[in-house]
This record gives C-alpha cells, structure tokens and sequence, in this order.
C-alpha cells in the first residue's frame, strides 16, 4: 500500500452543496493521517471564462428563467458519455486538465462535481488511476456516469435502482449516503447558541435558507405571510447576497422577529435550536438537516435537480413542500402537530448516513491498496529527464 497516498477531489463553486462535500471527505481523510489531499475546482481551472459565464448562468436563471434552466436539466438527464454531447463536456478542456493532473500526481480522483474530464483522461492513459464519484443530489443525472468510474457512492436505495438501470454493475455502487461537516453530527448546547446568536427560548424559530447565493425566490412574501398569520420568529440565511441582506435589514431594523445573516459556518448551531428549515431543496443542506433531525420545508423548489430532489424525498414523506403561502402556512401547522412531526423525524432518520464521509474514504484506502502510486510511475517514465514538478496552487 502506499504509506502516504495523494488525494485529488474534483470540486466546484457552483453553488455551495459540491464544496461542502469535498470538505467532508477531506476532512475525513485528514483525520486518518492523509495529509496530501487537494481540492480543486478542475471546471475552472481549465475553462475560468466558461465556468464563470456558466455559473453567472444557474445563478440568474434560479431567479428570472428557472423553467429554462429546468429544460435543459431535463433534456439532458438521460445523456451517456458515449453520446457526442457526453463526449464533448467530458473532453473539454482536457489538455489543461492533464497538466493539472500532471502536477498533482494523484493517487485517486474523488469526483463531488459532474465535470469528469479527469475521467475520460483515466480511461485514455496507460496510468490507471482509481475515479470515485460521490453523488450530491438524491436524483440521477446523466452527467454523472462514466465508464472509468470505479465506484458511485450515492445517496439512496432509488438511485441505485436508477445506476442499474443505466446499466451500472451493482459491485460499482455504495449507498453511503451524502458526506456532510463532522459539526452536523453534534449536538450543540442549546442555552449557549441562542446566548451566542442573541435569541430567546421563549421563541419558536424558522431558519429561512436561500442557498449561499441567497436565491431562494419571494422571501419578502415568505416573510409577510408567516409573520401576519403565525407566532413564529425567522433567522433568515442570506448567504454572499449582500444586496438581498442590506435590504432586508432596512425593511426589519425594528422588527424584532426578523434575525438577518450573511454567510455563516454557524448553520449547524442555529439548525439546533430551530423549528423547521425553510429552504430550497439543494441535496446537501437537506443532508446536514436531515443529520440534525430538523423538519424541512421546501418552497417552491426549483426546475432540475432541485425538483427532483423534492420529488424524490416527499414522496419518501421526509420532507414537505409548498408552492405558495396558504400550503406553506399548513406545512407549519402539521409540523406543530406531533404525531406529524415523529413521522418526519423518523423519514429523515432512516435517510441519514452520518458516518458517510467514513465509508467512503474506508473504500477508496482500500481501493488504493496495492497499487502503485502515481508519483512513482511518473518517476519511471521520466529517469533521466529530471525530477518530477511537486503540486503547487493547491490545497
């Protein structure tokens, strides 16, 4: 085995679900004394014009065209690699990707982003390196599968009827569940995270999440509605929308039952003394949710994977979803009832894999068993010719 492997995890910034789950894996690794692990946002690395013109895209079209964003997911959903579209999104930029590679050395590619040109360049190279895909949504997409993957780590027993179906050898696929932050699996003292955060215990909080781009759509009327009809008090989430939070501070200043925040790493601690998680249906925050035992809401979710994951997991009765405030004041009253509210506790536990990062990384250790390490093929096919570049640029 090699006594000090390199990782490399394929992340993006594409929302903030993909980052969050390299950061658990990494943070697993870390754990276990690999140190040489690096995560890199490959789409951008090799492509900084079409990744940002590409992420501006799904970030306005959440707000003004979501139908068209939710097309193209969808006509796309059934794509293969072996199709030319395939072809061409896994190929692009890979002469870049392979200097990257070059530098890295890896031992093993973790995919938490469908951009699997390091998987094309595996299964074109003599040097096989071991590719493991980590699924962070509770649908399938198309862009996910490619032949060089080694093994799908994913969410659900559904999807892993939807990789078979696709022709995916059941030996390649792990229900491990999503890998969430080690902070989800904790219970944070009560009393001192309403001390921490200025809140009181007398007050039933709805923790209201747009994503870390703040784009959750009609969070003025979320707001309206639930403050006229019901005795709730809100922690709103406005993630790097710094236009969305200076916004809302000037409409609630005085308004007591509004709490408005930026971009945190306290979500684990304010999920912990909330009610429910008001949000969009991003896999990974209902991830973290589903870990904390916290009910979640989801209004009107998105077209695409968030459609899908809010198909998905309401049908399974472990989330609720609402597409206007009249549902969404119901959504509320349920959860104030409960039996209601143990039924949805006991979904969302039979959904969470806490221990998912553990598992993974167990798998790929083994899988980098007696295998010979990429830094030394790479010595071989260049004595002589000088030593081999260390990885630099990144972490």
């Amino acid at each position: 085995m090699n006594p000090d492997p390199v990782v490399l995890i394929v992340s993006s910034a594409f929302g903030d679900g993909h980052a969050k789950v390299a950061q658990a894996i990494e943070q697993s690794f870390k754990s276990r004394g690999v140190d040489r692990v690096h995560v890199v946002d490959l789409f951008a690395e090799v492509h900084p014009w079409l990744n940002g013109v590409s992420r501006a895209f799904y970030l306005k079209s959440a707000v003004y065209a979501p139908n068209i964003y939710g097309l193209m997911y969808n006509t796309t959903s059934g794509m293969k690699p072996d199709y030319p579209f395939g072809r061409l999104l896994h190929s692009m930029g890979k002469r870049k990707a392979k200097e990257v590679l070059e530098e890295i050395r890896p031992d093993v590619i973790i995919h938490t982003f469908p951009y699997l040109a390091a998987s094309q360049l595996g299964k074109e190279s003599a040097i096989q390196v071991p590719v493991f895909t980590v699924l962070t949504d509770y649908v399938l997409h198309g862009r996910w599968i490619h032949p060089h993957t080694m093994k799908y780590f994913i969410p659900t027993e559904s999807i892993k009827e939807a990789l078979l179906s696709a022709g995916i050898d059941e030996q390649a696929i792990t229900v491990s569940g999503i890998p969430i932050r080690e902070a989800f699996t904790r219970s944070p003292n009560r009393a001192e995270v309403l001390q921490k955060h200025g809140l009181r215990d007398n007050r039933r909080y709805i923790l209201l999440a747009g994503g870390a781009y703040g784009v959750m759509a009609r969070i003025r009327n979320i707001l309206k509605s639930v403050l006229d009809h019901t005795d709730f008090d809100f922690i709103v989430l406005c993630g790097n929308n710094d236009r969305l939070r200076e916004s809302l501070e000037d409409t609630y200043r005085d308004n007591s039952r509004v709490h408005i925040l930026g971009y945190t790493d306290d979500v684990h601690e304010l999920m912990s003394i909330s009610f429910c998680l008001l949000t969009k249906a991003g896999g990974v925050t209902l991830t973290e949710a589903f870990a904390m035992l916290l009910p979640v809401i989801v209004y009107r979710p998105l077209p695409g994977q968030e459609a899908g994951n809010a198909e998905s997991l309401s049908m399974q009765k472990a989330i609720y979803t609402a597409c206007n405030e009249r549902e969404l004041l119901d959504r509320l009253r349920r959860l104030g009832i409960q039996s209601f509210r143990e039924e949805i506790e006991r979904q969302m536990k039979a959904i969470s894999r806490t221990e998912s990062s553990s598992r993974i990384v167990d798998e790929v250790m083994n899988a980098i068993k007696e295998r010979p390490s990429y830094a030394g093929r790479i010595l071989k096919k260049t004595e002589g010719k000088g030593k081999a570049k260390t990885a630099r640029g990144y972490r």
